[in-house]
């Protein structure tokens, strides 16, 4: 009986109306109960649901920021004002930091104003620029009732939008302010999650996690009386950590700026054309003649900032700045593209993608000077813009850090002279790699100041590059070597090249650390398993079919549907470890375990497949030709089948065995083809350099060709053209090679 029922029947007696006629009907009455309880159940169960969904678009999501703005933290809040209003806790939003409040439809906004704050009982308000939202009605604290059920939605640990339910359990006093204990989940992400009850009406916010299982709540009266108290601060004097110092920086055309630490970090796009943003520096007030200074980093090397000057604090000014590997300078006379005049964009050594880099420039006499690290990059004879304002200028989406900002009639060149720099790199030239360094020594180096601080930063820098490009050369080599080896197994007749080996080395060339010997042994290993299966009185037909058993059903090798086109299906080691791959690396295991269990098995690469065929040698006349789809656990198909497969018709005579030596290559040009998918031009140079090794090909070399071309590599895609004009290939149409190789040389003039 349940505990509803049996409570009835006690209350029922106590009232001295339980007769003995009574308990005849006890049963259908526990009955009528039960059937009660369910249905209040499922009126409960259903009324959760269609709150869930019906609140839902009412809550959002709350990501807070670290000191550098970046992403630190999620929480939850909920819409209570049409007017883009929203409640949550004041330790979600965070003392003085940026933060953005997302809806479940994916719409992100930034808060303009926080509205109100109670540090005691942790509530905030803040409002977003957004209108006609649904408010979750407020209810009231005082009246409920402990036992009662509950409902939340939040975040918890990043879970968006979770529904849970739970029941209120108690009533507590914390530290003197009135709290709501609550039996419901509580995890971080799930403060400022409204508790309602089953009517949709918000009881309190989730705020402090009290045990595994329960959670305490912030009652919702406490916030109806900080709604009632608003004193509104708008964002830009909320937020302190990262600020920028109005008296020195003002933005201009959006975007966001911060400062830290001496670095001023910008993000996002700004109102102009391309993104343009700009910081205009108030500190400075630079003449007719002056010097402009800053170090930039840029987040990308898609990305474009620098330097402005000429400014009227608005959409007119120059621009300096690196873009794309390149330095530019620019003209910008209005809003738009058509008021942007590009003066000169120049490639240059003296810049280091993805480090610091030190851009300068010189107005004055008619002339703009920009350098980049010392180099002068760009002399323009120019003055159309009138002397004005100096800042920061940033494009497009990627962001960038600046530091080490300068302005003046003449900046003083931070390098040491000559004779000093040469003094501070031989104290550097016996520097102990480990234990600490000697007094002495920085003690002598701190004495050439900053500017000997810089060169010791740059020989760390040098120091740096060199190891990077060690580390390449050690990849290059590697890769020649495998490159070489792989040759060498491929020089011999092809019924004597070694697959196993061959197909191994395509997977070191990868995997520098791949140990082959492994493999070689797990395969004869399998061969060993297979021939212990072996009866004297078997067939040849029959060894076979217990080797497609053993691999196929007793190991479970099998064909990668989910990920098909990931590289590990085409490392032959990774397909034995993980008993998955491609039609061909499948169809290799199983014509090398068969070559060495003496049956007749050969790979045959039909168009857009590849499969195998068993083609007997013995004399016995029932013994037919048989076609094996390894991919599709070693069933045996028809000819229609694999013509189905294959997309094309395919005759008797299309069943030949595939050479080795194009099987190798075959398994190169797949993962060629991944490598194009995923634009990884490194590894596409990798895989055709490897193939030319093996078969100098006019195909390979064109393809290698534009990729050298795509990636800046002038003279190594022009030895490439020659090489296939040197061909005197009959019969193919050239246009596109003496178009493709004329572009080449005019970027190399330019250059």
């Amino acid at each position: 009986m349940r505990p509803a029922e049996k409570k009835t029947l006690i209350m029922l007696e106590r009232l001295g109306v339980y007769s003995a006629a009574m308990r005849s009907c006890r049963i259908i009455f526990a009955m009528l109960l039960g059937t009660l309880h369910a249905e209040v159940t499922e009126r409960k169960t259903s009324t959760v649901e269609a709150l869930a969904a019906e609140k839902r678009h009412s809550i959002v999501l709350i990501k807070g920021a670290n000191r550098w703005g970046e992403s630190s933290g999620l929480g939850t809040g909920f819409v209570v004002g049409t007017n883009g209003v929203i409640a949550s806790n004041w330790h979600v939003i965070g003392q003085n930091r940026a933060f953005t409040v997302q809806f479940p439809s994916g719409e992100t906004y930034k808060p303009t104003h926080v509205l109100a704050v109670d540090r005691g009982r942790d509530l905030a308000l803040v409002k977003i620029d957004a209108e006609d939202l649904v408010p979750i009605e407020l209810g009231d604290s005082d009246a409920l009732v402990v036992g009662q059920s509950i409902m939340a939605i939040g975040n918890p640990l990043g879970l968006e939008f979770s529904v849970s339910r739970g029941v209120v359990a108690a009533e507590r006093d914390l530290d003197g302010f009135d709290m709501i204990q609550v039996a419901i989940p509580l995890e971080p992400g799930s403060s400022g999650s409204p508790v309602m009850d089953l009517q949709g009406r918000v009881l309190g916010l989730l705020a402090i996690k009290s045990s595994a299982a329960l959670g305490l709540a912030v009652p919702v009266n406490d916030l109806k009386r900080l709604m009632e108290n608003q004193h509104p601060v708008a964002m830009k004097h909320w937020i302190t950590i990262g600020a920028l110092d109005t008296e020195d920086w003002q933005s201009v055309m959006g975007g966001e700026w911060r400062q830290r630490a001496g670095t001023i970090v910008a993000s996002g796009q700004g109102s102009g054309f391309g993104g343009r943003m700009q910081l205009v520096n108030l500190a400075g007030k630079p003449g007719v003649h002056f010097e402009l200074e800053v170090e930039v980093k840029l987040e990308e090397e898609s990305g474009a900032a620098g330097l402005s000057f000429c400014s009227d604090g608005s959409d007119t000014h120059y621009g300096f700045y690196p873009t794309a590997g390149s330095i530019r300078l620019t003209r910008f006379e209005g809003p738009d593209v058509y008021s942007w005049t590009i003066l000169n964009t120049v490639p240059s050594k003296a810049y280091r993608p993805g480090e610091w880099n030190r851009i300068k420039v010189r107005v004055g006499d008619g002339k703009i000077i920009g350098s980049v690290n010392g180099d002068v990059v760009i002399t323009a004879d120019e003055m159309a813009l009138k002397p004005g304002k100096v800042g920061l200028v940033k494009f497009r989406s990627p962001g960038a850090e600046f530091r080490r900002f300068r302005v003046g009639d003449s900046l003083p060149n931070p390098a040491l002279s000559e004779k000093a720099g040469r003094k501070v790199r031989k104290l550097l030239k016996d520097v102990s790699l480990d234990g600490p360094f000697d007094r002495p020594r920085t003690e002598s180096l701190a004495g050439f100041g900053e500017a000997g601080l810089r060169v010791v930063e740059e020989e760390a820098r040098l120091l740096e590059v060199k190891s990077q490009r060690l580390k390449k050369l050690a990849a290059r080599v590697h890769q020649d070597m495998v490159a070489r080896e792989l040759a060498g197994l491929l020089k011999v007749e092809d019924g004597e090249i070694d697959l196993l080996m061959s197909s191994l080395q395509i997977a070191r060339l990868d995997n520098a650390d791949l140990d082959m010997a492994v493999y070689q042994r797990r395969i004869d290993r399998m061969v060993a398993a297979v021939k212990q299966r072996y009866a004297k009185e078997d067939s040849e037909e029959q060894r076979l079919d217990k080797l497609l058993k053993y691999l196929f059903e007793d190991l479970g090798y099998h064909g990668s549907n989910r990920e098909y086109y990931h590289r590990s299906n085409s490392y032959l080691n990774e397909v034995i470890d993980d008993r998955e791959g491609l039609p061909i690396t499948l169809s290799l295991v199983l014509v090398e375990m068969a070559d060495r269990l003496d049956l007749p098995v050969y790979g045959v690469g039909v168009p857009r497949h590849f499969i195998c065929m068993y083609q007997p040698k013995g004399k016995d006349p029932a013994a037919k030709k048989r076609l094996i789809d390894p991919f599709d656990g070693g069933r045996t198909i028809t000819r229609v089948e694999a013509s189905l497969l294959s997309g094309y018709s395919l005759e008797e005579g299309r069943f030949e065995a595939a050479s080795r030596r194009s099987i190798i290559l075959r398994i190169l040009s797949n993962l060629l083809a991944v490598a194009g998918g995923e634009r990884d031009m490194e590894s596409m140079l990798r895989y055709l350099d490897v193939m030319l090794a093996i078969e100098e090909e006019p195909g390979y070399l064109s393809m290698r060709a534009m990729v050298h071309y795509s990636q800046g590599q002038y003279p190594e895609a022009l030895v490439d053209l020659d090489r296939i004009i040197e061909m005197d290939l009959d019969g193919v149409n050239m246009d596109p090679i003496y178009r493709l190789r004329q572009s080449v040389q005019e970027r190399l003039e330019r250059e």
